[in-house]
């Protein structure tokens, strides 16, 4: 999963402190079991959808139903059992049966033998009680007429012991809305889809939209790619990003070379309104699943910015086929949804995905050394940000818990930065022949989908594909407790610190995520937001330092208040749609009257302590740093 927040959200943090991822058979049947599972999208009764459960045959005086407590990528308790209501069981002649809930996402059924159907109601998190909780690319809407995303794990159960069961699945839809979807399907009509699934997770690994008809199908060579796309404004049309998918995908298939074998992949893009989007504070980004991704963002983006945030979130999902699709461990491929066990590799799973989201683009030609250089330091300096003394596998092991799950975030950043001092140690000791990709495809010819590693031998295997200094880094860094020095890593291959220009998120930044603003209380006036920070186009337009920032494209802002924010937020919020010909304004106060600044966003930079190529750097250096990116 690939979770970004948007930059309106990082900058009104600032402001709050102002105050502050085979048919069995039951163990006592020996006819196999199928679950026929039924949706109905048309008669939505107060923003809740009817769901049905039929299995063909069950053994036992009762039986355990589920919805599950955490799911495959989202590495927290989301208790999808609180969003369904009014759970009725009834056995073959319409019966009703008795159901005890056990818990939250569990209830027991009486005389199971009998049972005919299970009936409930199930709440879309997107509105749902505690909803924002919720990961929303992980999450349901249903919107009558105009979109359904359904994240089945959050609408269809499990049996106990019987999970891996084959599921059929039918879907009821308006007649105007098409279904998107990996799941295979057995027919499909205006109004009617059955699809077919081979177990539980594949169920709930293959998402499904369903909105009036927006996408683009099309081949790359061995595998189909499908876009599709929910635009409430109707503003973004698939069309119009399938030439940037494309060559993403062709990059991506690249790099990964044989190692990647995905026959079929679509992406489920859900954008939203602002407003809806504050719902869950502003998060946006992915879920992976094996062959799909879900993507949400925010529907004002301009098409320049939303292609570059498909680019980076899609093909950090796209690069999951690799791990843990062909590289897992046993609790991974046997997932327990109600009684998680979680792997000690996050540092590989997220880490090593974000990682190669970010070389492949420099390796293939879609950005420059320079963009890579700043987004390797970005995440140095995001890291800054959680605890960088604790051990990546005991935080990933224990990371649905506190104090692990608080940092989750980190599996991003240094999670990645632990790949690329891998990947540069490999390539030093192999003379740059072989690198921390190398590695996993290694992995992946060794395991592959359906065979898991066991997670205690993992950095064990790796270290014999490789040398005893890599032994060394593990130990240290990530079983271990102590931080990692990149500059060490980074001087392998000529980087050192500097100062370099860096292009900015949008026209309030001072750096990738400080505004150009901090609150400061001012003696007798009260507080005010102050101008500690420049860019290109403020510096332009004649902002100066020490200026009390007072509005914004002509709204001025409220009192300065946490009970202020959303009013502030209301404000920034446009800024982060705008694009390079936007003209707009700034108001300040200085030297005690008011002054507003006119000009266009342009492209906003400023010059900033970062990481820059050594010119001094020896040959064979500078060698090494070329197989590093481009091998």
């Amino acid at each position: 999963m690939k979770i970004l927040f948007s930059k309106l959200f990082i900058s009104l943090s600032f402001v709050l402190l102002l105050t502050a991822c085979a048919t069995l058979k039951n163990n006592n049947t020996s006819k196999p079991i199928v679950i026929e599972a039924s949706i109905d999208l048309v008669n939505i009764n107060d923003d809740k959808v009817q769901i049905t459960i039929a299995p063909t045959a069950i053994q036992g005086e009762e039986i355990l139903f589920y919805l599950p407590q955490i799911v495959p990528g989202t590495y927290e308790y989301s208790n999808f059992g609180r969003f369904v209501e009014d759970l009725k069981a009834f056995d073959k002649k319409g019966n009703p049966l008795t159901v005890t809930t056990v818990d939250e996402n569990s209830w027991k059924i009486a005389s199971a033998k009998k049972l005919g159907k299970i009936i409930y109601w199930v709440n879309d998190t997107f509105d749902g009680p505690g909803g924002e909780k919720i990961y929303p690319m992980g999450g349901t809407n249903f919107d009558s007429d105009k979109t359904h995303l359904l994240n089945l794990h959050s609408m269809i159960g499990y049996f106990d012991n019987i999970k891996e069961s084959p599921y059929r699945l039918s879907v009821r839809s308006p007649k105007n809305l098409q279904a998107f979807t990996s799941l295979p399907a057995i027919s499909k009509s205006d109004s009617l889809d059955i699809f077919n699934a081979e177990r539980y997770f594949h169920i709930i690994d293959n998402p499904i939209m369903y909105s009036e008809p927006n996408a683009v199908s099309f081949d790359l060579d061995d595998i189909k790619v499908g876009l599709a796309i929910y635009s409430p404004s109707g503003t973004h049309k698939a069309v119009d990003y399938q030439a940037a998918i494309q060559e993403m995908m062709i990059a991506q298939k690249k790099f990964l070379g044989k190692s990647n074998n995905t026959s079929s992949y679509d992406i489920l893009l859900h954008l939203m309104g602002m407003e809806d989007l504050q719902y869950f504070g502003g998060m946006m980004g992915a879920l992976e699943h094996h062959t799909s991704t879900t993507v949400v963002f925010v529907d004002a983006m301009q098409p320049g910015e939303l292609t570059q945030s498909l680019v980076d979130v899609v093909s950090h999902e796209f690069f999951h086929t690799l791990t843990p699709l062909n590289v897992h461990s046993e609790e991974i491929h046997n997932f327990e949804y109600n009684t998680p066990l979680m792997s000690k590799h996050l540092w590989m799973y997220e880490g090593a995905t974000e990682y190669f989201a970010n070389l492949f683009q420099i390796n293939q030609g879609l950005i420059d050394a320079p963009d890579f250089y700043g987004r390797m330091n970005e995440k140095v300096n995001y890291g800054q940000r959680y605890d960088d003394s604790m051990s990546f596998t005991e935080m990933s092991a224990g990371i649905v818990d506190e104090p692990y799950a608080a940092n989750y975030g980190n599996v991003y950043q240094k999670g990645a930065l632990i790949n690329m001092c891998l990947d540069i140690l490999i390539r030093e000791k192999s003379g740059g022949e072989k690198g921390i990709l190398w590695v996993m495809k290694k992995l992946a010819e060794r395991y592959g989908k359906e065979k898991p590693f066991k997670d205690e031998n993992l950095i064990d295997e790796i270290v014999a594909l490789t040398y005893p200094e890599v032994r060394d880094f593990f130990t240290t860094h990530v079983e271990g407790t102590t931080p990692i020095n990149y500059n060490e890593y980074l001087s392998k291959v000529g980087i050192i610190e500097g100062k370099t220009e860096s292009q900015l998120p949008g026209v309030i930044f001072t750096d990738a995520s400080t505004p150009i603003f901090t609150p400061q209380d001012i003696e007798e006036k009260g507080r005010f937001l102050v101008i500690t920070g420049l860019n290109s186009t403020l510096e332009a337009m004649g902002v100066q330092l020490g200026d009390i920032f007072i509005g914004l494209d002509g709204q001025m802002f409220p009192e300065i208040s946490q009970e202020n924010g959303a009013a502030i937020n209301a404000i920034f919020s446009p800024s982060f749609m705008w694009d390079a010909e936007t003209e707009f304004s700034i108001t300040v106060e200085r030297n005690g009257g008011s002054l507003t600044l006119s000009g266009n966003v342009g492209t906003p930079s400023a010059v900033i302590s970062g990481i820059v190529e050594d010119p001094t750097a020896s040959e064979a250096t500078v060698g090494l740093r070329e197989a590093w990116l481009f091998n």
